[in-house]
């Protein structure tokens, strides 16, 4: 009984640490600083410059922006936004997860950067997790802060791109599920 036991505790801890690593909470070599998304929503972001900013910086003029692109952590661009005219600090902008071509990006990290007039580029980075991913790794990972007089991004879900694991629903029928 006492080797069963054993047995049985084994194969729940390997168990535990496969459904770990298929999660990917925290991979080695992946960045300690990021924040997770499920891939059926939209990413908004916004572009917040505390006040500390302009005394760190010993200025009073106000950043407004000119663009933003995503990049993977290479520093491959995969879309890029342009402004025809800066825009204020108010605005709030969204990431439909699709590259330049219109295509759908694939689960990974990227790197979300916001150009500026004069706050130089402001990033944070980004983990899209694939909605068929059964763990719960989604948020910001607490070591992420920013620093003191430096202007950040505050990130967060948007709109909803659709089911997940390609679902569907009727309203006079059931739910199903089919190819995506």
């Amino acid at each position: 009984m006492n080797r069963v036991g054993w047995m049985v505790a084994v194969l729940l801890v390997g168990v535990g640490l496969s459904a770990w690593a298929d999660c990917g909470c925290a991979p080695a070599g992946d960045p300690t600083c990021y924040t997770a998304f499920v891939m059926n929503r939209t990413i908004e972001f916004s572009v917040t410059v505390p006040l500390d900013y302009f005394v760190a910086h010993a200025t009073t003029e106000t950043p407004f922006l000119t663009g933003w692109r995503i990049e993977t952590l290479a520093g491959v661009v995969v879309r890029r936004v342009t402004f025809d005219f800066p825009l204020g600090l108010v605005t709030v902008l969204e990431w439909n997860l699709d590259d330049d071509a219109g295509a759908r990006v694939a689960d990974g990290f990227y790197r979300l950067i916001v150009e500026t007039t004069s706050a130089g580029e402001i990033t944070d980075t980004i983990r899209l997790i694939s909605c068929c991913n059964p763990c719960g790794c989604i948020g910001r990972s607490p070591v992420c802060r920013p620093a003191c007089g430096s202007a950040y991004l505050i990130l967060r879900a948007g709109e909803s791109l659709g089911c997940c694991c390609g679902c569907s629903f009727s309203l006079f029928g059931s739910a199903g599920a089919g190819a995506p």
